[in-house]
């Protein structure tokens, strides 16, 4: 169980599907973030909008008193004005049937009951104050109540008095300081600033008359709660007020209600019929939640569907490498040309080298047990004469025994230096060395060979002259005696060549094997342990050189070393 968690396919999927959750989670919440947005944002351009034409419709009722000549405007919408009995009264897109209306309206046209949702700021008592019914005065009495204020706030008063503004009526309001006397306490005071006084404090014959109705029916609203008559008056900027806000609300409605135009009911649709109103956004998780599960199951599907092509050949891989651990063939097929392909070219080329590795390695045993046999086999069987008494242990025998026995030391030494160089632990103690004066060294050892050239590279002096001493042994082991070697030295490139018998082709790229030998007899006096050349090559590698190889068959061999 374990170890089907941690399989790839168990895995695979299990990311597959933690991305699936975390990009459908990602994409619900945007699309939601998005289209709340949206509809935030079409919400908020709608009510503006419907703002706007709410407050024209209401403008348009306080100025007249019936809806005959409205002309409401679409902005793009369509507009249906009704009355409270939804009698078509005006229809922006076309005629409609009461019936086809929506049940509910976008908004009501009341001057007398403002909606403070689409009017703003508006009086306690929802009544719009330009509505003056009325107390709206007539040209007469607007003419003489500005003259009079215009007296009075340049003029009458010794403190400075200003008009603060204008009743829906057309009535200046004057603001003063109210803890000087009265003008008319005055007696010093001018008439005319007296009588200007009087008009700006007191009702008008028009409003007199509505406060008068006003006022009734306010008592009419008490006495309908049982409660005893108010005292109405007016405020200083021209308000009735009364103790009981409630009935003189309801009593102002009642006595406006002839001079502003009947409440109406707008529906506001869009092209489709459809009624434009805030609504709250709403997902249907269902829906949500079916389409996220067949994304997750589509994801899983295909996550399978891949990770089993992406397993199978690391199936195939894994039954080669235990193929490949019995020693049996284990090869594979490569198909695919990416990762997967790379690692199976990879593989069998770890098989490829395994197997020449296995080869050389027996190679290498039967070639040094066989270099082993002979001089052993001397050895042995001269000590066995001696032993029997069938051999005299004169001088001249033991000095074949002895030349038997330098053979294996010095196959011993060969060995375990190309197995030191090889390992990485031969020790190396580099430093400059004049390649002119190891040559010199070298043509003394052998007279045969010719130096030529100057250099200095930096090596270990020792294993330098391992190197080319092998070189050139070997280069005169297969050079006749009216041949010549040659050693050439150029910067910190060595040639060693000989005119010799040369390799031919076929064997070239066995030059530095283990125990390689250009006579396949493998006899001794045709070639040493055949270990010089993998020692040549290993020693020139731990100093971090190249040593390359050109030959010709009858025209000798060339040996070229590149130093870093």
């Amino acid at each position: 169980m374990r170890r089907r968690l941690h399989s790839v396919v168990t895995r695979l999927i299990a990311v597959s599907i933690l991305v699936a959750i975390c990009s459908i989670t990602a994409t619900a919440w945007l699309a939601a973030q998005s289209t709340s947005l949206s509809i935030r944002q079409e919400l908020g351009a709608t009510l503006a909008a419907d703002a706007a034409t709410y407050r024209s419709l209401i403008t348009y009722a306080v100025e007249n008193k019936d809806w005959s000549g409205v002309r409401p405007q679409p902005e793009g919408r369509r507009l249906i004005l009704t009355t409270v009995d939804r009698t078509l009264i005006a229809d922006t897109g076309g005629g409609i049937d009461a019936g086809e209306l929506p049940e509910s309206p976008s908004a009501v046209i009341d001057p007398l009951e403002l909606d403070p949702a689409r009017s703003g700021a508006v009086p306690d008592d929802r009544i719009d104050p330009r509505v003056a019914g009325p107390f709206q005065l007539d040209e007469q009495q607007r003419r003489d109540l500005d003259a009079a204020a215009q007296l009075y706030t340049q003029q009458c008063r010794d403190q400075e008095a200003e008009v603060t503004g204008k009743t829906a009526g057309g009535r200046l309001v004057v603001a003063f300081d109210r803890t000087m006397p009265r003008l008319a306490e005055r007696e010093e005071a001018d008439e005319d600033c007296k009588e200007a006084e009087r008009l700006l404090s007191t009702p008008t014959a028009t409003e007199s008359a509505a406060l008068d109705q006003l006022d009734s029916l306010v008592d009419e609203c008490l006495n309908r709660r049982g409660l005893p008559p108010g005292m109405l008056r007016m405020d200083q900027e021209w308000r009735p007020v009364s103790d009981s806000p409630e009935c003189l609300a309801s009593a102002r409605r009642t006595q406006l209600r002839p001079f502003v135009a009947p409440p109406a009911l707008l529906f506001v649709t869009d092209s489709a019929g459809t009624t434009t109103r805030a609504t709250a956004v709403s997902f249907d998780v269902g829906r949500v939640a079916l389409a996220a599960g067949l994304v997750l199951a589509v994801t899983i599907g295909v996550s399978v569907v891949v990770a089993l092509r992406l397993t199978r050949p690391l199936r195939t891989l894994t039954s080669a490498a235990e193929r490949l651990r019995r020693g049996e063939e284990a090869r594979v097929d490569v198909r695919s040309r990416g990762e997967i392909g790379q690692l199976a070219h990879a593989f069998n080329d770890m098989v490829v080298h395994r197997s020449r590795v296995d080869a050389q390695r027996k190679a290498m045993t039967n070639d040094v047990s066989h270099e082993l046999r002979n001089p052993l086999s001397t050895l042995r069987s001269w000590l066995e004469g001696a032993s029997d008494g069938v051999v005299e242990l004169d001088r001249a025998t033991s000095s074949a025994l002895l030349d038997e026995t330098l053979v294996l030391h010095h196959l011993v030494d060969d060995l375990q230096d190309l197995s030191a160089a090889e390992a990485g632990e031969l020790r190396l103690h580099p430093e400059p060395v004049d390649l002119r004066e190891l040559f010199d060294q070298v043509v003394v050892a052998h007279p045969r060979v010719v130096a030529d050239g100057t250099g200095e590279v930096t090596a270990d002096p020792v294993r330098l002259r391992q190197i080319i001493t092998n070189l050139v042994t070997n280069a005169l082991r297969h050079t006749p005696a009216d041949g010549a070697v040659r050693l050439v030295a150029a910067g910190k490139r060595i040639t060693v060549s000989d005119t010799g018998i040369g390799i031919s082709a076929e064997d070239l790229p066995h030059v530095f094997d283990r125990f390689w030998r250009a006579d396949p007899s493998r006899a001794r006096d045709t070639g040493g342990s055949g270990l010089g050349l993998a020692i040549v090559h290993a020693l020139v590698q731990a100093h971090g050189g190249t040593i390359t190889v050109a030959s010709e068959v009858g025209h000798g061999t060339t040996f070229t070393i590149e130093f870093p």
